[in-house]
């Protein structure tokens, strides 16, 4: 999804960090938002438009980023396969120990 400059407030990186709260009483410095912008965070990137010679965001395209880290950090895990040998010498060891 893209920012809708007719109906979302456009706001700077600095105006978005203003609103933010504070971590440990530091501010997020402004190049995490640019490297939210450009790299972006576990493939989620923040949408942002360049207006002029400034890079500008929202407040609802902040809240889509949030939402997408969220829905990420708390989709389950799929169990990792294991080698087929892990599970025959697994087996064996507690075969020998007496399991």
């Amino acid at each position: 999804m893209a920012i809708e400059f007719k109906s979302e407030k456009l706001i700077t990186f600095r105006q978005l960090i203003q609103s933010l709260p504070k971590r440990d009483g530091r501010s997020v410095h402004i190049s995490t938002i640019h490297r939210w912008r450009s790299r972006g965070s576990k493939g989620v990137r923040l949408e942002a438009i360049r207006v002029g010679g400034s890079w500008m965001t929202s407040h609802e395209a902040f809240q889509r980023f949030c939402d997408h880290l969220t829905a990420l950090a708390t989709e389950p895990v799929p169990p990792t396969r294991m080698h087929r040998g892990a599970h025959k010498s697994a087996d064996e060891k507690l075969q020998k120990d007496g399991w």
